[in-house]
C-alpha cells in the first residue's frame, strides 16, 4: 500500500517537530541571548520594557510574547528555561508545518532543508526571535501564491508584523514589497490604485514603527561601537559578501567569515552561489530580479551598519526560500534543474547541522547551567554575588533562580544594557557592599580568572570552563568582608 504525499507530509513535520523539541528540552541549555530577552520581557513592566528596546537593538513582536508567557511562571518559579522553551516551539512548529504542508518544493528537498542548519538548529533549537521572521515570511509567502486572498486584511498585517520581528525582517517586508509591486505593475494595475494599496502602506508603517521603538537613543558612542565603524572599505564589503553568499549557502566550505575573514576561495564560491540563485529562480524574471533586489538590501545592510554573523546572513536564505516556493509552484514539476542549487546548498546545510548536533550532545552549549546549578545549591540566599561583568553572568542568573549585584550602585540586576561600560570595582568597595549587607564574606562571579593584585585576598571557589559552544565560562571566588 502506497503512503499518499500528505501522509508522508504529516510523518516529516512530526518527525522535525519532535526531533527539535527533544534537543531543546534534553541538551540545549539557554545562553546569553536567550535569557536577556527573557529577562527583559519578565522583569520589566509593559511601558519600561517598549522604552528599553532601543537598547536591545530588537523589535517588540517576541519581548512582547515572552511578555504573555511570563505571566505563566510560577508554573515554573525556579526553572524559567521550560518556560523559554515552550514558548520558542510554537512559532518553530509553525514555520514547519507552513514549510511542509504549504511549500510547493518537492518533499525530498523539504526534508534535506529542514535538517539544514537554519531551519533545524540555529532558528529550530536556539531560543530568539528569528522563529517569528520565519514564521511570517513563510505566511505571506503563502499568501502571494495564492490567486484570491480570501482575507484581505491578513496580509497588511503579517507584514506590518514580519517588520516588528527583526530588522531582517524588515528588509524581507521591503523585498516582499518591492516583489508585490513589480508583479502589480505586471498586472497593469494602475498608479493610484497601487498609491491605496494597503499591502504597501503596512510595509511603510511597519518600517516606521521599527524605526520609532528601535532607533538608538541615549549614549551615541556607546550605540555608533555596536555598528560598523568603517564603511565601502575593501574588508567591509568582501565580508558582506562572502557572509551572504559562500558562507550561508555554502556553509562549512571556509571558516566563518565573522571571525576570520573573507577568502579567495569563499569569494569565488560566493560568485558561484549568486549565479546559482538567479539561475535556480529562472522560471520568471520577476524572481530572479526579486531576489537581486533582495541581496542588494541585505548587502547594503551588512555594509552601511552591521555586517553581522551567520545568524544573521541565514535570514537571507529564507528569502531566498520563500521565493524559491513561488517560483516553483508557478510551474510545479517532479524534478527540474532548478532543483540542483537547492540540493547543493541543503547537503552543505546538513552536514553543517549534523556537525552542530553533535556538539550540543556531547558538550554543553554554555556553563552557565553549571555553574547557576552550584550557585543555586551552594550559595544560601542571603550571600549576595558580586558580579564582574554584567554580560556575562546574565544566563548564569537564569539557572541560578536568583539576581546578582553589580557595583557601584550595588544594585540587583537580571538584565543589562548592551554596550555599557563595565565597572570593575576594587576590592574595599565589594568589602564594604558586604558590611553593608551585613554578611561575613560575598561571591565573586567573573567570566575569567580575576586579578589578584586587584582583589589579593578573593579565594577561587569553583571554576566552569570545561569546552562549550558558545566559549561562556565562569570562575566563583569567595572574599570576607573583615
Amino acid at each position: 500500500m502506497f503512503i499518499s504525499k500528505g501522509s508522508k507530509e504529516w510523518g516529516a513535520f512530526v518527525f522535525f517537530s519532535i526531533l527539535i523539541i527533544a534537543f531543546k528540552f534534553f541538551f540545549h541549555e539557554l545562553w546569553k541571548d536567550e535569557w536577556q530577552a527573557w529577562f527583559v520581557a519578565s522583569d520589566m513592566d509593559l511601558l519600561k520594557m517598549l522604552g528599553f528596546l532601543n537598547y536591545e537593538g530588537h523589535p517588540a513582536l517576541w519581548y512582547l510574547y515572552l511578555k504573555v508567557f511570563s505571566l505563566l511562571e510560577f508554573l515554573f518559579p525556579h526553572n524559567a528555561e521550560h518556560i523559554v522553551q515552550f514558548a520558542h516551539c510554537l512559532p518553530v512548529l509553525g514555520f514547519l508545518f507552513l514549510f511542509f504542508k504549504k511549500f510547493s518544493l518537492p518533499l525530498y528537498l523539504k526534508v534535506l532543508l529542514a535538517f539544514g542548519y537554519f531551519l533545524s538548529f540555529e532558528y529550530g533549537i536556539v531560543n530568539r526571535g528569528y522563529a517569528f521572521v520565519i514564521f511570517i515570511s513563510f505566511w505571506v509567502t503563502i499568501l502571494f501564491g495564492k490567486k484570491q486572498l480570501k482575507a484581505n486584511w491578513l496580509l497588511p498585517l503579517l507584514l506590518f508584523l514580519l517588520c516588528q520581528t527583526e530588522v531582517y525582517g524588515v528588509l524581507i517586508a521591503m523585498g516582499f514589497g518591492f516583489y508585490f509591486l513589480v508583479n502589480s505593475l505586471i498586472q497593469k494595475v494602475s498608479f493610484s490604485k497601487l498609491l491605496k494599496s494597503s499591502t504597501l502602506w503596512s510595509i511603510a508603517l511597519g518600517i516606521m514603527t521599527f524605526v520609532l521603538t528601535v532607533f538608538p537613543r541615549g549614549n551615541r558612542d556607546d550605540f555608533t561601537r555596536a555598528y560598523n565603524q568603517e564603511i565601502f572599505t575593501s574588508e567591509t564589503v568582501l565580508n558582506a559578501f562572502q557572509g551572504l553568499t559562500s558562507n550561508t549557502f555554502l556553509i562549512g566550505l571556509t571558516e566563518d567569515t565573522s571571525r576570520n575573514g573573507y577568502t579567495w576561495l569563499g569569494l569565488l564560491a560566493g560568485i558561484f552561489v549568486l549565479f546559482s540563485l538567479i539561475w535556480s529562480l529562472r522560471n520568471k524574471s520577476i524572481f530572479q530580479l526579486t531576489i537581486a533586489v533582495g541581496f542588494l538590501l541585505f548587502f547594503g545592510f551588512s555594509v552601511l551598519i552591521f555586517n553581522g554573523g551567520v545568524r544573521q546572513w541565514g535570514m537571507f536564505f529564507i528569502f531566498f526560500l520563500c521565493l524559491s516556493h513561488l517560483s516553483f509552484k508557478t510551474q510545479p514539476m517532479k524534478w527540474s534543474l532548478n532543483y540542483i542549487p537547492l540540493l547543493i546548498f541543503g547537503l552543505f546545510l546538513a552536514v553543517h547541522n549534523i556537525r552542530a548536533l553533535h556538539m550540543d550532545v556531547t558538550m554543553p552549549f554554555t556553563n552557565a547551567e553549571l555553574a547557576g546549578q552550584f550557585i543555586k545549591e551552594k550559595v544560601p540566599s542571603k550571600v549576595p554575588v558580586v558580579s564582574l561583568n554584567k554580560f556575562e553572568s546574565t544566563p548564569v542568573i537564569g539557572y541560578a533562580g536568583r539576581t546578582f549585584n553589580s557595583l557601584p550602585t550595588g544594585e540587583a540586576f537580571s538584565y543589562f544594557k548592551w554596550l555599557e561600560k563595565i565597572y570593575i570595582p576594587t576590592q574595599n568597595e565589594i568589602q564594604l557592599f558586604g558590611k553593608f549587607k551585613n554578611v561575613g564574606g560575598v561571591i565573586l562571579i567573573s567570566p575569567k580568572p580575576i586579578d589578584s593584585g586587584r582583589f589579593p585576598n578573593a579565594q577561587l571557589w569553583k571554576e566552569f570552563n570545561s569546552s562549550n559552544f558558545k566559549q561562556e565560562n565562569y570562575y566563583l571566588y569567595t572574599l570576607s568582608v573583615d
